[in-house]
């Protein structure tokens, strides 16, 4: 349904039409009984047709009437050289009094044009075989809403339909002060200035998106005018899943840079269950998060004895259940995400950049499902492991999947084991749910033997994690990465920096060479304590987060400053990273001043529930975490926008069914901090 991006070759049309009542009153007052000659039909159309010109159309207006609105909509919905059509019609609509009683549009003579309403929609959709346009009717029509609830449109199949209607009114009701006509003109032109968008990714403008926008508008015009009316839509299945190709408003939004993800093409994305998010795995396996690169080049570094502890286990050795655990930012998702990146079928060849550097790499596993637990509950979790197990809708229980039923499925067949990898399990919907009902049961089956299933948690320290984490221990399968030696870290950490400084920075030009080796070494000294002048060897001081995320967070501060050549300058620097991650957040908001709304929309990021917060909301939200002078209503779009862009390196984006961007902030800890300080440390509350 899409044009793949092809918008000069392929005509687009539009064709509004207005059409006015003859009037023969000459007090211009209309007698009673009579329509309403509609006397702003003509300017109303104009107005839909100025705007969709600036979405590529070449606009054929009939101003007034003129010609035959009939002839012209035939002519335009059976033109073969027009790819994509949007016909307009602003007028009086009413019921044939006999005959089968059809929805006609009334001309500007008073009577009922020749050709109902579905009699356009049937010249495009009972041709399959014929060339048609891909055709949006906006019916601004009193009882439009017929048009759009064709009984035979509706059993048409999605895919094939080539008709779309948005209508001013249900099939019964009245349209109200050109309300349809004039919502679509401000909404379209919302889009083309930039106030209304969708994320960048999409090609065009969704259609339930353009219509629901519409709604909206017309809504607020029902409050403030009075007489309400509700707009009507071509109807679909309810499971139907995308409507996003379909052609009729190509995004005028900034298209997207090229991503450096790799590319898992159609048929290998269907294969990957939603709950399993590969992007997650993939990115955080990729560690280059924090100077704002994706995952072509893998930069995961040390960990030598997890790696071949974890790629031995998912090739089958050791005990049946392991957690691997540590503080915030240590790297448990980069570590289990390459590993999961270079085990599983559907993302080993994609992502071989990523983990084949790796001194010890797990086999591809055929039997292997994962689960990122972030924000998701125990129905969701259990549905998506099922699903990865080869499990059908028609085999889910009547009461849902639950650990017995898992169990039963990883038994079906005696091949393989099944191998389970749970993810940010603490960042889970009532994560004490999820490990009681859940993980506790599966571990002491996978423990038991004879091995059937395998699992692999990934999750913090908690207290509420205590017996999953005592059980992992007493069974010699607890991987905690807060227990490696400094040195270790120190090491892996140099080389960390290092390799990032050396692509794409200023530290990677010949005459900084010495600066960048210098600035490695300083911030590994900082973050480890090794060669530090600064380190009290009387106390310890371990941080409180990882010191890899602190260690990319910081370098993508110091990448903002002057770029330093001297050797000892640059170790200096290194050596002034703060040593947890909320200090340097702090260090960041403090070379803000000028940027006062940077921390309010943080903070309201902060409480984002779910896959995100959409601007709109955030408008809303972020002026509760300002000074009460200074927040005065929503905080405006351009403003918002702003901060999202300044701060994009703090956030993750995601995107709703609707197009419509989320964002939330992409690191848990950085949720906390802000909601536990959302005016600073020194704000008031």
């Amino acid at each position: 349904m899409g044009e793949n991006g092809d918008r000069g070759n392929k005509a687009r049309t539009a064709l509004a039409i207005g059409l006015s009542l003859d009037s023969r009153h000459e007090d211009g007052l209309v007698a009673l009984g009579e329509l309403d000659p509609l006397c702003e039909a003509p300017r109303h159309a104009a107005s839909v047709s100025e705007v969709l010109g600036g979405f590529g159309y070449v606009n054929v207006q009939q101003p007034g009437g003129a010609g035959n609105p009939c002839n012209d909509i035939r002519k335009a919905v059976t033109c073969e050289d027009t790819r994509v059509l949007v016909v307009h019609v602003v007028a009086h609509g009413r019921f044939a009094k006999a005959g089968e009683r059809e929805l006609h549009v009334v001309g500007s003579d008073g009577q009922d044009l020749d050709d109902p309403v579905s009699a356009w929609i049937s010249l495009i959709e009972s041709h399959p075989n014929k060339p048609r346009p891909m055709t949006l009717f906006i019916l601004d029509l009193c009882h439009s809403g017929a048009a759009a609830t064709l009984p035979w449109h509706q059993e048409m199949s999605v895919g094939r339909r080539r008709a779309w209607v948005i209508a001013a009114s249900g099939r019964e009701d009245k349209a109200f002060g050109y309300r349809l006509s004039r919502a679509t003109t401000a909404v379209l032109q919302q889009y083309l200035d930039g106030t209304l968008r969708v994320d960048a990714s999409y090609s065009h403008i969704p259609l339930p998106t353009v219509a629901r926008e519409i709604d909206r508008a017309v809504r607020e015009l029902n409050a403030a005018e009075g007489y309400p009316q509700q707009i009507e839509g071509s109807r679909v299945p309810f499971f139907t899943t995308h409507l996003d190709d379909l052609p009729f408003f190509p995004n005028p939004g900034p298209r997207p840079q090229e991503s450096v993800l790799p590319q898992v093409d159609a048929g290998i994305a269907s294969l990957l269950d939603e709950a399993f998010d590969p992007r997650h795995f993939m990115l955080r396996g990729a560690a280059a998060e924090a100077l704002g690169r994706e995952a072509e080049q893998g930069y995961f570094r040390g960990r030598e004895r997890e790696v071949s502890t974890l790629a031995a286990w998912l090739n089958g050795q050791g005990p049946g259940f392991r957690v691997i655990t540590g503080k915030p930012g240590v790297g448990k998702s980069a570590l289990l995400g390459v590993l999961v990146c270079a085990a599983h079928p559907q993302l080993r060849d994609a992502t071989q950049n990523l983990w084949f550097s790796l001194s010890v790499k797990p086999a591809r596993n055929d039997r292997l499902a994962v689960v990122h637990a972030r924000r998701r509950d125990l129905e969701q979790i259990t549905d998506s492991l099922a699903r990865q197990l080869g499990a059908t809708e028609q085999d889910r229980p009547a009461g849902g999947w639950d650990t017995p039923s898992l169990i039963k499925l990883t038994q079906a067949t005696l091949s393989t084991p099944y191998t389970l990898v749970i993810d940010a399990l603490d960042e889970a919907d009532r994560p004490e749910d999820v490990t009681q009902a859940l993980l506790l049961p599966l571990a002491r089956a996978a423990l038991a033997g004879p091995p059937r299933l395998r699992l692999l948690v990934g999750t913090r320290p908690e207290p509420r994690f205590e017996t999953l984490i005592r059980l992992a221990d007493e069974t010699e399968g607890l991987l905690n990465l807060d227990h490696a030696q400094p040195s270790d870290i120190y090491h892996a950490l140099r080389q960390y920096v290092g390799d990032l400084l050396a692509v794409d920075t200023p530290y990677a030009a010949w005459e900084a060479a010495d600066a960048a080796t210098a600035l490695a070494e300083g911030i590994a000294a900082r973050l480890t304590g090794i060669n530090d002048p600064t380190w009290d060897q009387a106390e310890t001081r371990p941080l409180g987060w990882g010191e890899f995320l602190v260690a990319g967070l910081y370098l993508r501060h110091v990448l903002t400053l002057p770029t330093q050549h001297d050797r000892d300058a640059a170790r200096n620097l290194g050596l002034a990273a703060p040593v947890d991650l909320p200090e340097l957040l702090e260090l960041d908001l403090a070379r803000r001043p000028d940027e006062p709304h940077v921390r309010p929309v943080l903070a309201a990021l902060a409480y984002a529930e779910g896959r995100g917060m959409p601007e709109r909301v955030l408008a809303h939200v972020a002026p509760a975490f300002m000074l009460s002078e200074s927040a005065n209503g929503p905080l405006p779009t351009v403003y918002v926008r702003t901060v999202l862009d300044q701060a994009r390196f703090y956030l993750r984006h995601d995107i709703d069914i609707d197009g419509t961007t989320l964002y939330r902030l992409f690191h848990e800890g950085l949720a906390e901090r802000l909601r536990a300080f959302p005016h600073g440390r020194s704000g008031q509350e």
